[in-house]
């Protein structure tokens, strides 16, 4: 796993020979790890390479956030034993503010100043059945020029998406 976690796209033949095994044993190891679930594979944008800035805004627990699923600017949910917390991504403070400003009636964002090591997450990048609840073209903070707009319509004005 320290390998793959090192470089994914190293071979299973490159790994045989650095754990001393024959390419069919870690063949059949990894199998197993993803399998269980214990191994998994996802493609994310490197955020401070690309520019992006992340905040996290918190919730109570009860709060229930089905924004997360089809938002692109909201990278996911982490949650303990009395708080959500989100964290959203974009392009510009501004548009992140706004945001969760329009959603969640809230202007407490934290901003993420650093993360150890590099902090890599997928982005949603396809559109899979548009985004919920934005209409930029009837959005006073896209209007004003708070907001880049939602990557999925045809209003944005960003760079990334």
């Amino acid at each position: 796993m320290e390998l793959l976690q090192k470089d994914p796209f190293l071979s299973q033949n490159e790994i045989a020979k650095r754990v001393e095994l024959s390419q069919p044993s870690v063949s059949a190891r990894i199998k197993r790890l993803k399998e269980k679930g214990f191994l998994a594979f996802t493609v994310g944008v490197n955020i401070k390479k690309t520019g992006l800035h992340v905040a996290k805004v918190e919730f109570n627990k009860e709060k229930h956030i089905k924004e997360c699923s089809y938002c692109p600017y909201i990278l996911g949910v982490v949650e303990t034993e009395d708080i959500k917390t989100i964290y959203v991504v974009g392009e510009d403070f501004s548009s992140m503010e706004s945001m969760v400003k329009k959603r969640f009636s809230r202007k407490d964002l934290k901003a993420v100043v650093g993360a150890y090591p590099d902090f890599v997450m997928p982005l949603k990048m396809e559109n899979n059945g548009g985004c919920e609840g934005c209409d930029c073209g009837e959005c006073e903070y896209y209007a004003t020029g708070k907001c880049l707009g939602c990557p999925f319509s045809e209003y944005y004005k960003g760079k990334l998406w």
